[in-house]
């Protein structure tokens, strides 16, 4: 999907539609996603690559 006006202008809408339970689960989801990947990038920084 390409960030265009009418992209962001419904992302916007559908954002607004969350409860706040789903905020809780969408950033829970995007933060151990998150931490995840930082700590395999710090595992093959100090270990090199497999």
């Amino acid at each position: 999907m390409p960030f265009t006006r009418a992209g962001l202008k419904r992302l916007k809408e559908k954002t607004a539609k969350l409860k706040s339970w789903q905020w809780f689960g969408l950033l829970y989801v995007t933060g151990f996603i998150a931490i995840t990947c930082l700590s395999y990038s710090l595992k093959l920084l100090i270990t090199g690559l497999p």
